[in-house]
């Protein structure tokens, strides 16, 4: 299953939900006047984040740049064994519209001694066009991410919603990773408002409900601040 197409821009808005329980959260989605309902069933996401040594992509976000590109690596289910089907996803920022392009990749093996080598080693063995490549040099393992999500879509079509909670982070670096630095945000849901068109045109069904704060989050800026301290 895609989460969106690779050409399709969309307006996203997060919600940062703290020490509100997420069965709470989700009562609200369900609840909605839009009539959301679960599509897909609910799955354990991990992502590695790539980035330069001098973690460029963390500091444009940091710095709120309006146009901005964030690679990472993302598979499903357990967090370390084999990565058998991992995907290399540019998420493209422009504005208040994103998306994303999505390259399948050769598995990955996830664990204690994990690296940049065996990472380059699984994106030498993929078939990933020249310009990709291009864009991969010089880029890192920086962070990774784990969290269980929920898939939600208004009666119209018109509406995504997903759920994450059991938010976890981990450091990793160049080399004979651990996976010891790590974060968990226990108190967290994160909620996100996924559509196309116009602004303007959203429905004031969904936006004049929830009872939650729109917030600017970044899971990979949240995780490497967490877990650097």
């Amino acid at each position: 299953m895609s989460e969106g197409g690779d050409s399709e821009y969309r307006f996203e808005r997060k919600y940062h939900i703290r020490e509100v329980p997420t069965w709470e959260v989700e009562h609200w989605v369900r609840r909605c006047p839009a009539l959301f309902y679960e599509v897909y069933a609910p799955r354990s996401i991990n992502n590695i984040y790539l980035d330069d040594p001098g973690l460029g992509s963390y500091f444009e976000n940091v710095d709120g740049m309006a146009d901005r590109t964030k690679m990472r690596i993302r598979w499903y289910g357990p967090l370390l064994g084999t990565a058998a089907r991992p995907v290399l996803e540019f998420k493209i920022k422009r504005g208040m519209v994103g998306t994303k392009a999505s390259h399948p990749l050769s598995p990955i093996s996830i664990g204690r001694g994990f690296g940049v080598n065996i990472l380059r080693k699984a994106l030498e063995a993929s078939k990933l066009p020249d310009a990709v490549r291009y864009h991969l040099d010089g880029l890192e393992p920086a962070l990774i991410n784990r969290y269980h999500r929920k898939y939600f879509l208004s009666a119209d079509g018109h509406y995504r919603i997903t759920i994450d909670d059991h938010l976890e982070f981990y450091r990793v670096h160049r080399h004979d990773n651990q996976f010891l630095s790590r974060m968990e945000l226990s108190d967290s849901t994160v909620m996100e408002l996924k559509y196309s068109g116009d602004i303007a045109d959203i429905d004031d069904r969904i936006t004049n409900y929830f009872p939650f704060r729109v917030t600017r989050m970044s899971k990979y800026v949240t995780g490497m601040d967490g877990v650097e301290g």
